[in-house]
């Protein structure tokens, strides 16, 4: 797993200029520090997928979501993820924050690069998998993407069993630990349509990161890519 230091600078928000050499020399520093420090783990799962227009049902999920069953659109199986960067990183930066805030703000863009970087290898180790040949596979799909409430990450997380890698939730049902995704990633064995929360077969991670961003309702994101 690379960490792109691109990324990590447009999730700093630098997109129409560049970063000065101070900030270029912390980010290197800092994606060797937590790429020698970090572990990152995760657990998934496949499930037969049904839906109609507003509803989703993947094994004992069942999500009310017009976006998530469109997001679906054509898929007969979903792979339901969990995946963390572990208490290490939430660790990392505590300390910045109380020792040096600008590596602390660093250090959550690094982060955020780092869970995309590891999350986009687990769906490459998915697709070597026997069982999924020949198959294309939608992005994923967050609880509180959309209309698909946040309150489902619950259900993610327990029908993975989640506690084996270390991952649980708030009252709030915020991840813990704070550098965690879950996602719904769908299989069709047909080419897929794009539409407005809907993407297409995607192969590599500069693809798989403009697409989400064509896509996603968070129009003032300053993370967003122009697309």
């Amino acid at each position: 797993m690379e960490i792109s230091s691109k990324e990590v600078l447009r999730y700093l928000g630098y997109r129409d200029v560049a970063a000065n050499e101070r900030v270029s020399s912390l980010t290197g520093e800092l994606i060797d520090l937590f790429s020698a420090k970090v572990v990152p783990r995760n657990v998934y799962g496949v499930w037969d997928c049904k839906f109609d227009s507003s509803t989703v049902s993947l094994g004992s999920m069942n999500a009310e979501s017009k976006n998530l069953s469109k997001h679906l659109t054509d898929c007969r199986y979903a792979v339901l993820l969990a995946a963390t960067l572990g208490p290490d990183a939430d660790t990392l930066i505590r300390r910045f924050t109380v020792q040096d805030m600008e590596k602390a703000v660093i250090a959550q863009a690094v982060c955020a690069a780092m869970i995309e970087a590891y999350c986009d290898s687990i769906e490459s180790e998915i697709l070597q998998k026997p069982e999924f040949n020949g198959l294309y596979f939608t992005s994923r799909f967050s609880p509180g993407y959309g209309d698909f409430n946040i309150t489902h990450q619950k259900d993610i997380l327990r029908m993975l069993n989640s506690t084996r890698i270390g991952m649980s939730l708030t009252d709030g049902y915020m991840l813990i630990p704070s550098k965690s995704v879950t996602a719904v990633i769908g299989f069709s064995r047909e080419k897929m349509r794009v539409t407005e929360m809907h993407t297409v077969e995607l192969r590599t991670s500069e693809l798989r990161t403009v697409e989400k961003c064509e896509y996603c309702a968070q129009k003032n994101c300053k993370a967003r890519r122009a697309v």
